[in-house]
C-alpha cells in the first residue's frame, strides 16, 4: 500500500479502516459515528488511536506506524509501580496521534522500551492480559479506544439518552476532562484463555470468568481540552487503566440481558 500511494495517504487509509473495524465491535462508536455522519463531520473531532501492544511486539508496532510517517512524541509512564508504558507518536501530515500502550516493569520506565525489544512477560498487567485475551491491537482485536473532542458534559447527557453510560471522569480539571464509555465486553476464545492458564498468567477461577463471562474490550473516550492543553495527565491515565483491568470484573458482573457482542 505504502509504494502504491505513499506513506501519508497510505496512513489515512489503514486509520480509517481501523476506526471502521473498532466502530464493528463498539456500540457507543456507532451511536456517536451516526451522529456525528449526519452532520457530515465524520471522525473529524479524534484526538488520539489507543493501541494495545504485547512486550515482545512492540518494537514491531512502532515500526510499523513509523513505516506509515509517525514519528516518536513523547514516552509516556506513571511511575515505577504503575506497571505500563507508552510512547505516543504523531503523523505530521494527516495530523493523527497514536497513544501505544505496554506493560513495563519498575526498571524498564528508565530505557527507550520503544526501541529495545522486552523480554517476554513472568507476569500480566492490565495491557498484558488485555492482549492475551483479545489479541494486538494491530493484528486482531483492534483499537482498545479512540479518544475524541467534545462537549463533554453534553456527550455524556447525549449518549445517556441513547442508553450508553459514562464510567467516572478519571481527569476533571478545567482544561482537561476525560471519561471512557461504559467498556464493551467481548467473548473470550477458549483457546486464548488455556493458554493464560497454562503459562500461569491466570488461574482458574480467572480462566472460568473469562471464558464465560468475556472480558470488557473497548470503548469511546469522552474528552474536553482547554486552553491549548495538548498532553496527558499520567496518574489519571494510570488509574482508569487500573479500574479498566479485566480482572476487576468480577468486582461489577456483566448484565445477562445484554448479549456478548463480537
Amino acid at each position: 500500500m505504502i509504494g502504491l500511494l505513499g506513506p501519508d495517504l497510505a496512513c489515512h487509509v489503514v486509520f480509517a479502516e481501523e476506526r471502521a473495524y473498532w466502530e464493528s465491535r463498539n456500540r457507543a462508536a456507532r451511536i456517536q459515528k451516526r451522529r456525528q455522519d449526519s452532520l457530515g463531520l465524520g471522525w473529524a473531532n479524534h484526538d488520539h488511536h489507543t493501541f494495545r501492544c504485547s512486550r515482545i511486539h512492540f518494537v514491531d508496532l512502532m515500526r510499523a506506524l513509523e513505516s506509515l510517517g509517525f514519528e516518536r512524541r513523547e514516552r509516556y509512564h506513571a511511575g515505577g509501580q504503575a506497571g505500563w508504558g507508552a510512547q505516543i507518536l504523531e503523523q505530521p501530515v494527516e495530523g493523527l496521534v497514536a497513544f501505544c500502550d505496554v506493560d513495563l516493569e519498575p526498571e524498564e520506565t528508565e530505557i527507550d522500551f520503544s526501541r529495545r525489544i522486552l523480554p517476554p512477560p513472568t507476569r500480566l498487567g492490565t495491557i498484558g492480559l488485555w492482549v492475551g485475551l483479545h489479541g494486538e491491537s494491530l493484528l486482531e482485536a483492534g483499537l482498545h479506544h479512540l479518544e475524541c473532542r467534545f462537549d463533554h458534559n453534553l456527550l455524556s447527557q447525549q449518549l445517556a439518552d441513547e442508553g450508553v453510560g459514562t464510567m467516572k471522569p478519571f481527569s476533571d480539571f478545567p482544561f482537561l476532562k476525560q471519561a471512557f464509555t461504559d467498556g464493551e465486553r467481548w467473548p473470550v476464545r477458549r483457546q486464548r484463555a488455556e493458554r493464560l492458564l497454562r503459562q500461569r498468567l491466570i488461574d482458574e477461577k480467572q480462566f472460568s470468568q473469562f471464558v464465560s463471562e468475556g472480558a470488557i474490550g473497548s470503548h469511546l473516550e469522552n474528552l474536553q481540552r482547554k486552553g491549548g492543553f495538548k498532553g496527558f495527565n499520567q496518574r489519571s491515565v494510570s488509574a482508569i487503566i487500573e479500574a479498566t483491568d479485566p480482572r476487576k470484573q468480577a468486582e461489577n458482573p456483566p448484565d445477562s440481558s445484554r448479549p456478548l457482542r463480537r
